[in-house]
């Protein structure tokens, strides 16, 4: 299988995947060395709670932070799921888009969870499962709504971030109420195991298979498996260039949606934007997903202090 002849069809862009690559990763650099840590950078604006436990193991643990303010009206919560292939990074990546969510008015969760190859699906969607229900019981203790939450995750965490809010047999299994869900944002993601294009960049074949655990978690492991079209309104976000994970996941997943009922999908598929760069330089002007996104949130979980600061 030749990657660079293979998977152009994928992408909008003439320019080599190699040189979109090559960018993107630049750029990923860049952005982390501009971007630092929330735990390194105290402010006296914002309350931080790090590293809450939300089930036994040392990697079950999620960060919270929300403006501090006199207003003691529940915010509406982000519940942030972070990517890296299902293998590395951490809830530390909230740093690189929560900042403009704080100053809008929400409470922001970012999310750790067990990686692969140390475990295999099921054990992270459990793990997600298991923060989000964590969320729904405590969160009303750091300020925010248990009634209002918006799942977003990119890259890994898209995928995962729509398996949580499709897969019934995890509601189910840890008494999750979807309903406090209003939207759901999957950034960039998966939601198609069985599609051979998530097989032709080396990198990703590598990863799926460390977290799949064996080819008969295909299906299960696929959002698209699992939507009953009752699923909340939910904006699918994917970069035009996505060098990494083909745009045809984000296209199905629509697709599907609609296609088994479901009230309210929207499908976005971003011009010029590649896989990093869809969650870097979120503060930038110009950064086309972050417009959409912020857009999205005024609409579905408005805050005060997001009205503010539209006046």
């Amino acid at each position: 299988m030749n990657y660079e002849a293979d998977f152009r069809q994928f992408v909008d862009s003439e320019e080599t995947l190699n040189s979109i690559q090559e960018k993107d990763w630049a750029f990923y650099g860049q952005c982390g060395l501009e971007y630092p840590f929330l735990y390194a950078t105290p402010d006296p604006d914002r309350q931080d709670y790090f590293a809450r436990p939300y089930s036994e193991d040392p990697l079950q643990r999620l960060d919270i932070h929300h403006l501090k303010t006199p207003d003691k009206k529940k915010r509406p919560v982000i519940f942030y799921i972070h990517g890296g292939g299902w293998t590395n990074e951490d809830k530390s990546n909230t740093r690189f888009v929560a900042h403009d969510w704080i100053k809008k008015g929400y409470t922001v969760v970012s999310i750790n969870y067990r990686l692969s190859p140390n475990v295999t699906h099921p054990a992270i969607i459990e793990d997600c499962a298991k923060a989000l229900k964590w969320v729904q019981e405590n969160i009303h203790e750091y300020g925010g709504d248990p009634n209002r939450i918006c799942v977003v995750g990119h890259s890994a965490g898209g995928h995962l971030a729509a398996l949580l809010v499709t897969g019934v047999k995890w509601h189910k299994k840890y008494d999750i109420d979807i309903k406090k869900v209003k939207c759901w944002i999957p950034m960039s993601g998966i939601h198609d195991f069985n599609m051979p294009e998530n097989y032709m960049p080396p990198m990703l074949n590598a990863a799926i298979i460390a977290m799949l655990g064996g080819d008969n978690n295909k299906a299960e492991c696929s959002p698209v498996s699992h939507i009953t079209g009752k699923e909340p309104p939910c904006l699918i976000v994917h970069g035009g260039n996505d060098w990494l994970v083909p745009k045809t996941n984000s296209i199905e997943l629509h697709e599907k949606l609609i296609e088994k009922g479901a009230k309210d999908s929207r499908l976005y598929i971003v011009k010029g934007y590649a896989h990093c760069n869809m969650i870097l330089g979120f503060e930038r002007p110009g950064h086309k997903p972050a417009e959409l996104i912020n857009k999205y949130l005024d609409e579905m979980l408005p805050t005060c202090e997001g009205r503010k600061l539209q006046d």
